[in-house]
């Protein structure tokens, strides 16, 4: 099988586990893999191949979540596609750290941060996406992103140990396993 319909099957399986891992999760309040699991499609992929898989896995999960489909309302569509699109471009950005994390202190400590502020970016972006589509000033915009705090706390700390435990070790048996991730991507 030549290269690009490899590249491309992976990239469907990719979002296919977005989508299902999402929807499974939905009506678990705060807990999520979908960042995790976009991140770690560009860890693997390629920051290319995050940015269209992120976007893509995103709009398709938000189209047909359970507890609300996404096309309702587009301003929050387009955050929550814009956020996940940069969350699998800088998953492969870190590519090379991914690949070669040792359990350090230091990594330890690199990783649960990027996880945490991609969930912040995330969750600001969303949380954005009403008031400002909505026309609310300054002060109505503030009052909402401090409303969704205690939501953005816990769901900031859940991923962070998400990162912490699942994106680096998933991604290295992933690379020991398949061929087609140890190739160099372009």
């Amino acid at each position: 099988m030549n290269s690009r319909i490899r590249k491309i099957t992976y990239s469907a399986i990719f979002i296919a586990l977005i989508v299902g891992v999402g929807i499974a999760l939905a009506f678990i309040p705060n807990v999520e893999l979908v960042t995790a699991l976009v991140f770690l499609a560009g860890a693997l992929m390629g920051w290319k191949s995050g940015l269209i898989i992120g976007g893509l896995g995103e709009l398709i999960f938000s189209s047909l979540n359970p507890l609300g489909s996404g096309l309702i309302f587009p301003p929050m569509l387009f955050a929550q596609v814009l956020a996940m699109t940069l969350v699998g471009g800088i998953g492969g950005l870190c590519r090379s750290f991914i690949l070669s994390w040792q359990p350090r202190i230091a990594n330890f400590i690199v990783i649960g941060l990027l996880g945490g502020m991609l969930t912040l970016f995330y969750d600001i972006c969303v949380s954005l996406a009403f008031p400002l589509s909505a026309g609310f000033n300054w002060q109505g915009v503030l009052t909402t992103l401090v409303a969704g705090l205690a939501f953005s706390v816990i769901h900031i700390i859940l991923n962070l140990a998400i990162f912490l435990f699942f994106v680096p070790v998933t991604a290295q048996q992933v690379i020991r396993a398949i061929p087609y991730f140890r190739e160099e991507i372009r």
